[in-house]
C-alpha cells in the first residue's frame, strides 16, 4: 500500500470516473479502422466511377453511391476519435486532480500513517482470530470424536459399523489438517504480528507534527518497520512450512 494514499486516489475510484485504458485503446483502434476503411471505400468508389468497369457493379446498394457510404463511415470514425480524445483529456484532468489530493501538511501525513498501520493491525488480528477458531474447533472435534469412536467400538454390533469408521476417519482428517496447515503455528505467528503492529500504531500517535520533514521521516521509518515485519512473518511462515514438509 502507498503510505500517502487517500481513499479518492485508488485506481478503482478513478476507473469509476473514466473508461479503463484498455477500452480507450479499443476505441482508438476502432476509430482508426473505420477511417482507414472509409478511405478505402472512397478510393474504390472513385476508381469505379472513373473506369466504370462492367465486371464490378455497385453491389453494396443500388440506389446509394458508394462514396456516400464512405463519407458516412469516415464521419463516424472521426466522431469516435473525437470522443476518445475527450476521454483521454478527462482522464488527464482526473489524474491531476488526484495528484492535488496528496497530503501537503503534517497532520495529513500522520493521519494516513496511522490509517495504514491500523490496516496492517486489523489484517493480523483477523488472521489470528480465524486460526484460533480453527484450532479450537478442530482440537475439540478430535477430542469428542475420539470419545465417540471408543464408545461406538464398545457397543460392538448394537450400532451400525460405519459409525466407528466415520468417527475414526474424521479424527484422522482433523489431525491431518492441524499438522499440514500448521494451524497453531500460524495462529501464534499472526498474533505476534498483531502485537507488533499495535506497538507501531502506538508509536505513530507520537509522530511530531511541528516540522514537515521530520514528520515525513518518522512516517517513512514506521512504514519501513511495517515492511520489515511483513518480511519477518513471510520468512518464519515459509521456513516453518519447509521444515514441516521437506
Amino acid at each position: 500500500m502507498d503510505l500517502f494514499r487517500k481513499d479518492e486516489d485508488d485506481s478503482a475510484q478513478l476507473q469509476k470516473m473514466t473508461l479503463n485504458g484498455r477500452y480507450r485503446n479499443m476505441a482508438a483502434m476502432l476509430s482508426i479502422t473505420v477511417v482507414v476503411f472509409s478511405v478505402f471505400l472512397i478510393s474504390l468508389g472513385a476508381l469505379i466511377e472513373f473506369f466504370q468497369p462492367e465486371f464490378f457493379p455497385n453491389v453494396i446498394l443500388d440506389d446509394v453511391p458508394l462514396h456516400y457510404i464512405a463519407w458516412f463511415m469516415i464521419t463516424f470514425g472521426i466522431t469516435i476519435a473525437v470522443i476518445n480524445v475527450i476521454l483521454a483529456a478527462r482522464r488527464e484532468i482526473d489524474q491531476e486532480r488526484a495528484a492535488k489530493m496528496l497530503p501537503s501538511d503534517m497532520v495529513e501525513i500522520k493521519r494516513q500513517a496511522l490509517r495504514d498501520l491500523r490496516t496492517h493491525r486489523n489484517w493480523y488480528a483477523r488472521s489470528s482470530k480465524v486460526n484460533q477458531y480453527l484450532w479450537n474447533f478442530l482440537t475439540l472435534g478430535i477430542i469428542v470424536l475420539s470419545g465417540l469412536s471408543s464408545l461406538f467400538s464398545a457397543y460392538g454390533t448394537v450400532i451400525p459399523q460405519w459409525l466407528p469408521m466415520a468417527t475414526s476417519a474424521l479424527v484422522a482428517l482433523f489431525g491431518t489438517i492441524i499438522v499440514q496447515f500448521r494451524i497453531r503455528d500460524v495462529w501464534q505467528l499472526r498474533e505476534q504480528g498483531r502485537i507488533e503492529t499495535e506497538m507501531l500504531v502506538a508509536e505513530a500517535h507520537l509522530i511530531d507534527i511541528t516540522d514537515e520533514l521530520a514528520t515525513l521521516k518518522q512516517a517513512v521509518a514506521l512504514r519501513k518497520r511495517a515492511h520489515a515485519l511483513e518480511m519477518k512473518q513471510l520468512n518464519q511462515f515459509f521456513v516453518g512450512t519447509t521444515g514441516a514438509n521437506p
